[in-house]
């Protein structure tokens, strides 16, 4: 038996983006204004932001696991890592393991400020994945894998 060709939605029929590419566009924009908003709270820029983002994740890190963390170079991360000291974000401690060393700890009020902010965020997220069918959340991470695949793709052949 032959296959049926699927209908197309009238969107896609004139050319019009399709509703989920529309609201994935407008989740980085909105994404984008968040980590702004972030960065002005925290009184931090971007890559100042990302750096906080990689020490609330993993904790005391050196100085080279920062650059590495945050895609900059060791230089790059002195200078991040003076501005989050300044402020107030981050200290340098001694690295126990290491006498030699400095670790960069972030400052455990920033960190709770900064998860005041983020932790509705990620309720919703999860909250809203976890109510859907396993079908349903077999679709959005299909999705989301196709999109992000295609962003590592498109920086690759840059």
């Amino acid at each position: 038996m032959a296959e049926q060709a699927r209908p197309q939605d009238e969107s896609s029929a004139r050319g019009a983006p399709h509703e989920a590419t529309n609201l994935f566009r407008q989740l980085l924009d909105e994404s984008e204004q968040y980590t702004e908003f972030m960065g002005d709270a925290l009184r931090i820029n971007d890559t100042d932001f990302k750096a906080m983002g990689a020490l609330m994740e993993n904790g005391a890190m050196t100085a080279g696991e920062l650059a590495k963390a945050i895609g900059v170079s060791p230089g790059a991360a002195t200078s991040v890592i003076d501005r989050l000291v300044a402020v107030g974000h981050a200290t340098r401690e001694q690295n126990p393991s290491d006498r030699r060393g400095i670790l960069v700890v972030p400052n455990p009020h920033s960190v709770e400020s900064a998860w005041g902010h983020l932790a509705p965020i990620i309720a919703t997220s999860e909250g809203t994945i976890r109510s859907m069918s396993a079908d349903e959340q077999s679709a959005v991470l299909t999705y989301l894998h196709a999109m992000r695949d295609a962003f590592t793709q498109a920086r690759a052949q840059s």
